[in-house]
């Protein structure tokens, strides 16, 4: 932060000068002036103030803030700006408001897409589980035909199974939950 101090230079304002109460008197750089603390800034901008007001010049107290985010900048001082730069600035924005429409449009359209996607994917699964439950109900029903057809069947009767032996793998089967067709 840069101190405005009528008719002196910052080499040249001296601590006593500008805070009475500090002393031994002593010369601050530029340097040391940014380094201080928030509460010394504002005990030095306070003495500016009051300097000013003995003077009888205007004081802009209300410019003087305890804010100092920006050390660099004082809020009171408008720096005038070249039009090329206020033109260039301005292309900038443009370009810059131009291109965030076109990310957020773009950004639109991928949730969009996804959205459908993700719709179309639901509605297909859902699909395939119905048609698991209705393989499932049929391969249920082929395999009760088959266990009813399975005593009488001439094709396991010529291997030299009786239907009593038959009977009793079928029992042994559904025990554990190996059902064969």
């Amino acid at each position: 932060m840069m101190l405005h101090y009528p008719g002196l230079g910052p080499s040249e304002i001296s601590a006593s000068a500008v805070v009475p109460c500090l002393s031994p008197p002593v010369s601050f750089g530029f340097e040391e002036f940014t380094n201080l603390t928030p509460l010394v800034k504002e005990e030095l901008r306070f003495a500016i103030h009051n300097k000013r007001l003995a003077n009888g010049m205007n004081s802009t107290m209300e410019c003087m803030t305890m804010n100092t985010e920006r050390p660099t900048e004082h809020p009171c001082v408008k720096k005038e700006i070249a039009p090329e730069e206020s033109e260039r600035r301005k292309r900038r924005r443009e370009r810059n408001k131009i291109a965030a429409a076109k990310c957020r449009n773009k950004k639109k359209e991928r949730t969009d897409i996804l959205q459908k996607e993700s719709e179309k994917l639901e509605t297909i699964n859902a699909s395939l589980k119905s048609q698991i439950e209705e393989l499932k109900s049929e391969k249920q029903q082929l395999v009760y035909m088959l266990n009813l057809h399975r005593p009488t069947c001439i094709v396991r009767a010529q291997i030299g199974r009786t239907p009593e032996d038959e009977r009793n793998l079928f029992i042994q089967q559904i025990a554990e939950g190996t059902l064969q067709g």
